[in-house]
């Protein structure tokens, strides 16, 4: 699904990312660990393009991600990124940050589509729809998704109101009515209280018992542990050691990551 190649990022005189290898799997949830500065939150940003890597190549899809001529944004819709401090509006109710989006999609492809008719080209009959059924469609989806999550109640609230737990489990509810392929989580419980943790991390689980493919950079080590099927060790920009949990974790081979696992668990 994802195959990262000699992958370099630099700030300047600062190289954080110094040549990565990487393949994700359909299905496989990665765990990315590593110290502050390690350069795995920089990766993760890479995927998505948020950062534009300084070489190398990210192919999704067998679609090479830093080719200049490419959508990135047709593929963003397939690889959402949640983050830490959830990047809700704050002047929007739940359901209006989750439609917000698929609308806006929607929406484009019925004028798209619209078009084509009128010039007597191929198109997709099903993109042709009203704003209201649109509209209808998407607050459907979204407040199915909001039961996923339990927050169906939550619905007309602004974010204001909400916990930091109930503010990041829209976030993920919000790449979700997406429809994505592969989800990208940075750190996505370091800005909540420790109580306000354990929501997060269930709901999270419950996509990962589901078969949704994602890429997690967190510092719950028990987490990593039970989801992940591959963890993944980076220190100074560099992949040191990556492996099953269990090899990760009980059997460390690198003496950097021994020495992180032991000051960390």
């Amino acid at each position: 699904m994802i195959e990262v190649c000699n992958l370099h990022k630099s700030f300047g005189d600062l190289q954080v990312l110094k040549g990565v290898d990487l393949t994700i799997k359909q299905g496989e949830i990665v765990v990315i660990l590593g110290p502050s500065g390690s350069g795995k939150s920089t990766l993760l940003r890479c995927l998505n393009c948020m950062e534009d890597p300084t070489s190398g190549n990210i192919y999704f899809h067998g679609v090479d991600l830093t080719d200049m001529k490419v959508d990135i944004n047709v593929h963003r819709q397939k690889m959402c990124m949640v983050f830490q401090h959830f990047n809700l509006f704050n002047n929007k109710t739940v359901l209006e940050n989750l439609t917000l989006a698929p609308i806006y999609v929607a929406k484009k492809n019925a004028r798209k589509a619209r078009l084509a008719k009128l010039l007597g080209k191929p198109y997709n009959a099903e993109d042709i729809r009203s704003v209201k059924a649109i509209t209808a469609d998407a607050e459907a989806a979204a407040m199915e998704l909001l039961g996923v999550v339990g927050l169906q109640d939550k619905a007309a609230e602004y974010p204001s109101k909400l916990s930091g737990g109930q503010k990041q489990r829209v976030a993920i509810v919000r790449a979700l009515a997406k429809n994505p392929d592969e989800m990208l989580y940075d750190e996505p419980t370091s800005a909540l209280d420790p109580e306000m943790v354990g929501e997060v991390l269930e709901v999270m689980h419950d996509l990962a018992k589901a078969g949704m493919t994602m890429v997690i950079v967190t510092h719950e080590m028990g987490f990593a542990r039970e989801v992940a099927s591959r963890v993944i060790f980076i220190d100074e920009g560099i992949i040191q050691e990556e492996g099953t949990p269990d090899e990760v974790f009980n059997h460390p081979q690198n003496p950097r990551t021994q020495s992180f696992l032991s000051k960390v668990l």
